[in-house]
């Protein structure tokens, strides 16, 4: 009797830790939509608030592999973006009319104020920044088109 009683609650307890970890994944993928570049999948985080893009990645220690934020404007302009309270280098991939029209790849975190700016040749309307280095490891280039 007593060998089912710890048996039982062994099993309790590999029960116990398997919701909890199917919680966190499930957690750690709740907001994140799938975007698609040349048949690669892309989850991102969407920033389609001004609250949400004025933060982006900032203060953020990393960003899994295969993931990104995804910045929507209502409408095509010459946004700029930089690189003040990042931790890590990032890819951005300028966006219109859901065809990638530039790139700019490895942009190093800034600490020094003011600081420089990133903004695209042409009006976007979308903006998707990616650990550095996904543009040249998925082979991604100016004129592929997005799935989103």
């Amino acid at each position: 009797m007593r060998k089912l009683i710890i048996f039982s609650i062994f099993i309790l307890l590999i029960f116990a830790a398997f919701l909890l970890s199917f919680q966190y994944n499930l957690r750690s993928f709740a907001g994140l939509k799938p975007l698609y570049i040349n048949d690669v999948k892309i989850l991102v985080e969407v920033a389609d608030t001004a609250q949400k893009q004025v933060q982006g990645l900032s203060g953020r220690s990393s960003l899994p592999e295969n993931q990104g934020m995804l910045f929507i404007f209502d409408r095509p302009d010459h946004y700029s973006f930089w690189m003040k309270e990042m931790n890590f280098t990032l890819d951005f991939i300028w966006i219109s009319g859901r065809q990638i029209v530039q790139i700019n790849e490895n942009i190093q975190p800034q600490d020094y104020q003011p600081p420089k700016t990133l903004t695209p040749n042409e009006k976007v309307d979308m903006v998707l920044e990616v650990n550095a280095g996904l543009v040249q490891k998925m082979n991604i280039k100016v004129g592929d088109k997005i799935i989103f």
